[in-house]
């Protein structure tokens, strides 16, 4: 801060600040609004300090705890009209899905109308379907290796998203005479546990006066599968060593899901009982199903579930350090039996 601005400094100084709440005492300018609107085709002009009037006849109100400086009685408006400082994800999904939304990205130039975007560059989050589908490609080739008809067959993923999945693994993988691989042999491992983005999606969090073991077997029964350290007490899986169940289980699934019929409430805790996700990542299922689980999740997911767990202990990091051990082992005793090499 200059010389020129050391007054305002010193008005801090030594006193206590008096806030806001955040954005409170931002303004919110409906010019540039006007601006991106007709950038966008749709003509508008002010009409009062919170209302814009579109070329069609449609009020946009903006929601403010400004007060109406006339004390005019407000009039009816068939949209409502939403230009922050800052768009996030929610503000993009409720513009999307709710026609009487009209929602104006100043900064980015872009414009949400009648559920549509009509204005601007799509958001990259639309990209996601190729990259879980990339992270899918690698967890099928990261142990076992896979012929490109295999890839398909066993993720249930049609060629061109194969190949389009494969040209993003890049230098990770190659093709060889009996198929593709990782180009380093357990290359895959570490990255399809580590580098993977997350499921995304939805999570909620319930409980239940059953034990863990209990409620999993539940869920199980429902069709969801379970993940993380919880899998640790299920049977035919040695690969985390049986310890104690954790405070929490994850669970995925593909539909929504009657927890109140199956004994749960909501958890307004957080703390304990049962985490329940259906994932953006739609490949979750299709992998496990092709590792041959029908009641958990595949090994990288389960040791990506451990690795994000939010309040991750010894047990964990231990199981952690199981899955991904004997994932590398598989892999190279895999690729010595595939390739004739003696091991």
């Amino acid at each position: 801060m200059g010389p020129a601005l050391q007054w305002v400094a010193d008005a801090y100084a030594g006193r206590p600040q008096i806030t806001l709440p955040y954005g409170l005492g931002e303004t919110a300018d409906l010019t540039d609004a006007l601006a991106v609107l007709k950038l966008a085709g749709l003509h508008a002009v002010v009409e009062s300090h919170d209302t814009l009037r579109l070329a069609d006849g449609r009020r946009a109100r903006l929601p403010t705890s400004t007060r109406n400086p006339r004390g005019e009685p407000d009039t009816p408006a068939e949209l409502l009209l939403l230009a922050p400082r800052t768009v996030m994800q929610m503000q993009i999904a409720l513009a999307e899905q709710t026609e009487t939304v009209l929602l104006v990205d100043v900064d980015r130039r872009r414009v949400w109308i009648d559920g549509k975007q009509v204005l601007g560059v799509h958001d990259r989050w639309k990209d996601a379907a190729p990259i879980y589908i990339t992270f899918a490609v690698a967890r099928m080739l990261a142990v076992n290796g896979a012929s490109f008809d295999g890839l398909v067959r066993r993720g249930r993923l049609t060629p061109g998203q194969v190949d389009d999945a494969l040209a993003r693994l890049g230098k990770r993988v190659h093709r060889t005479s009996i198929g593709w691989e990782s180009r380093e042999i357990g290359g895959l491992v570490d990255f399809c546990i580590a580098c993977y983005p997350g499921p995304g999606g939805i999570r909620t969090r319930w409980r239940s006066d059953l034990p863990l073991k209990d409620q999993a077997d539940r869920l199980i029964s429902a069709g969801c599968r379970i993940s993380g350290r919880s899998i640790s007490d299920r049977p035919g899986y040695p690969a985390i060593s049986k310890r104690e169940m954790p405070y929490r289980l994850v669970v995925f699934t593909e539909h929504e899901v009657d927890m109140a019929s199956l004994g749960f409430e909501p958890d307004d805790v957080g703390y304990s009982g049962t985490e329940l996700i259906i994932p953006a990542d739609p490949t979750i299922f299709l992998t496990a199903a092709a590792a041959g689980y029908t009641d958990r999740t595949d090994d990288f997911i389960t040791a990506n579930t451990l690795l994000r767990a939010d309040m991750r202990n010894d047990d964990d990091n231990r199981g952690l350090d199981e899955i991904r051990s004997g994932l590398w082992f598989l892999a190279d005793t895999g690729y010595d039996l595939r390739h004739n090499l003696p091991s």
